[in-house]
C-alpha cells in the first residue's frame, strides 16, 4: 500500500539531507503538498479492496460486535452494510459521505448519518460508538484506525479485507427475530434487560440469561435441572457469573467470551448457537391477555439440540417474600403505565388522590388492623395528617419469582373515605393488577432492597422498597 511507501521515502531523503549536510529545503513538498499526498494515499488504500472491508466492530470493552462491511469509492461516498436492525432496517445498508482531513494525525471522518452515528448516540451518547476515527498505520493488508474521542480505553478498528461473499455472513433475519425477546418488556431506568432460557433439550438443563439486545451483552444468572421454572427449582440450581458480548454471523449467536457451566457433573462448553427455526408460538405470560413470545430451535456443537424462548424469570426476584413486620412500600411516583408515564403524575392516581404520598403493598403483614395481603395509598392533607386507604387480595399462586393475585371487594379505611374514593380505589387498583401476574425482579441500588414489579398483562410497573 501507498501510505507507508511514501513515509520510508520521506525518511530516506532526510537521511540523506543530513548525511551530506546539504541545504536542500528548498527540494523537499511543501508542508500542504505532503498532507495532500497523505490524504490521496489513504483514500487510495480505502477504495483498493475489490470487494471492500469487513470490520468486526466492538464500540467498547465490553460490549458485543456488530458485523459491518465497508465499501468507499472516489468520490467520497461509502456503502455500509451492517447487521443492526435499529429503525425498521434503516441500518442493513446504506450509502453515506466520507471524508479524510488530517488534524494531528490523519482522520477519517463519516459525514452523514448512518449505523456508526446510531450507535454513537446510545445510552445518550455513552455507548461507546464513533464515527470519526484516526489512521494509525497499516498491518499487512489490514489498515488500523483508533477512536477519535475515547479517553481511557481507546477502540481500535482493524478494517480486513471483505472476502466476495461477505455479505452472506450478515445475519440480518437472525438480528431482526432476536428483537421479538424484547416484547412485554419493563422500560422504566432502562428497564429489566429482557430473560432468555437456553434449554439444553438433549441433556434436560435449563440455562437463564438476561440480554441486552442493544449493546450485545449476555449475563448469565442461574442453570438447573429440568424444562420448566418448577423443575428447575425444586432440583439443586447453580447460580452463574458469566458476562459476554456476543455477536451474530452466519446465522449464529457467537459468545465472545465462551462459557462453561456445569450441572450435576456434567459440564457444557457453550460458545456458539446455530440457531435456524424461529416462531413466535411461545409461552403467553398473562391468561387473560395471551400474547404468545418469540422461540428459537437450534444446537451447540458438542452439546446437542437447544431451544431459545422469552422467559420471565429473575433469581434476584426470589428474594421477594413476605414481610411480617412492616409493609412494601414506596413513593407514589413509582407506579407507571404501559406508556412509562407515572399515574401519580398524569394518571388515575393523580386523578383519584392527588394528596397521595406513598403506594403501600403488604405481603403477609402480620397486623392486628390492617389485613396480611393489601394493597393501596397513604394520603397526607396540608396539616400532616395521614390516612390509608388499602384493598385486600388473596395469593393464588407463588412460582419462583412470579407472584400470581386475585383482588378483593374486601377494604381497608384508617379514616372513613367519601364514595368517590371507595369508587376510585377500587377502579385504580383494577387498572394496575389487571390480569393478576406479577414478575419480580431485583434493582440494584444503593443501601436499599427495591424490587421491580412487572405486569406482564398490561405491562404496568411498580418499585417496592424493603
Amino acid at each position: 500500500m501507498k501510505i507507508e511507501k511514501v513515509l520510508i521515502g520521506c525518511f530516506y531523503v532526510f537521511a540523506l539531507v543530513l548525511g551530506a549536510c546539504e541545504s536542500d529545503d528548498d527540494n523537499l513538498p511543501s508542508v500542504e503538498e505532503r498532507v495532500a499526498n497523505a490524504v490521496d494515499d489513504l483514500r487510495d488504500d480505502l477504495t483498493e479492496p475489490a470487494n471492500g472491508w469487513r470490520l468486526d466492530y466492538q464500540p467498547a470493552p465490553g460490549t458485543g460486535l456488530f458485523y459491518i462491511l465497508l465499501d468507499f469509492d472516489d468520490d467520497g461516498q461509502v456503502t455500509i452494510k451492517s447487521d443492526v436492525p435499529d429503525s425498521n432496517g434503516e441500518f442493513f445498508e446504506q450509502t453515506i459521505t466520507y471524508r479524510i482531513d488530517n488534524g494531528l494525525a490523519l482522520e477519517l471522518i463519516l459525514e452523514t448519518y448512518g449505523v456508526f452515528h446510531y450507535l454513537f448516540e446510545k445510552d445518550q451518547s455513552s455507548f461507546g460508538g464513533e464515527f470519526e476515527f484516526l489512521f494509525e498505520n497499516e498491518d499487512g493488508d489490514d489498515l488500523i484506525f483508533r477512536s477519535k474521542s475515547d479517553v481511557g480505553n481507546t477502540t481500535r478498528l482493524v478494517f480486513t479485507p471483505a472476502i466476495s461473499d461477505a455479505e452472506s455472513l450478515l445475519s440480518r433475519e437472525l438480528a431482526t427475530n432476536f428483537a421479538e425477546f424484547n416484547t412485554l418488556n419493563s422500560q422504566i431506568f432502562g428497564g429489566d434487560p429482557p430473560v432468555q432460557q437456553l434449554i439444553l433439550m438433549d441433556n434436560n438443563v435449563s440455562i437463564f440469561w438476561s440480554i441486552d439486545l442493544e449493546g450485545r451483552v449476555i449475563q448469565f444468572d442461574l442453570a438447573g435441572t429440568g424444562t420448566t421454572i418448577e423443575e428447575v427449582l425444586q432440583n439443586n440450581t447453580v447460580a452463574l457469573s458469566h458476562t459476554t458480548g456476543y455477536s451474530f454471523l452466519d446465522e449464529k449467536l457467537i459468545l465472545i467470551d465462551p462459557a462453561t457451566v456445569t450441572v450435576n457433573g456434567e459440564q457444557f462448553n457453550i460458545n456458539e448457537l446455530e440457531l435456524a427455526d424461529f416462531s413466535v408460538d411461545g409461552e403467553a405470560f398473562c391468561d387473560s391477555d395471551p400474547v404468545p413470545t418469540a422461540v428459537y430451535n437450534g444446537s451447540i456443537e458438542g452439546v446437542g439440540s437447544i431451544r431459545l424462548q422469552r422467559s420471565f424469570f429473575d433469581s434476584g426476584g426470589l428474594n421477594f417474600q413476605p414481610m411480617t413486620d412492616v409493609p412494601y412500600s414506596v413513593n407514589v411516583i413509582f407506579v407507571f403505565d404501559a406508556a412509562a408515564r407515572s399515574l401519580a403524575e398524569e394518571g388515575s392516581i393523580f386523578l383519584g388522590f392527588p394528596d397521595a404520598v406513598a403506594f403501600v403493598f403488604n405481603f403477609g403483614l402480620v397486623s392486628d388492623t390492617e389485613p396480611a395481603n393489601a394493597v393501596g395509598f397513604i394520603i397526607e392533607d396540608d396539616q400532616g395528617n395521614r390516612k390509608t386507604y388499602l384493598r385486600e387480595f388473596e395469593v393464588l399462586s407463588t412460582l419462583g419469582n412470579e407472584l400470581e393475585i386475585n383482588l378483593l371487594d374486601s377494604f381497608y379505611y384508617s379514616d372513613t373515605p367519601t364514595a368517590a374514593e371507595e369508587e376510585d380505589l377500587e377502579e385504580i387498583t383494577n387498572e394496575i393488577f389487571q390480569g393478576g401476574t406479577l414478575h419480580v425482579s431485583d434493582l440494584p441500588a444503593d443501601g436499599l432492597d427495591v424490587f421491580r414489579l412487572f405486569n406482564t398483562c398490561n405491562q404496568y410497573e411498580i418499585f417496592l422498597v424493603r
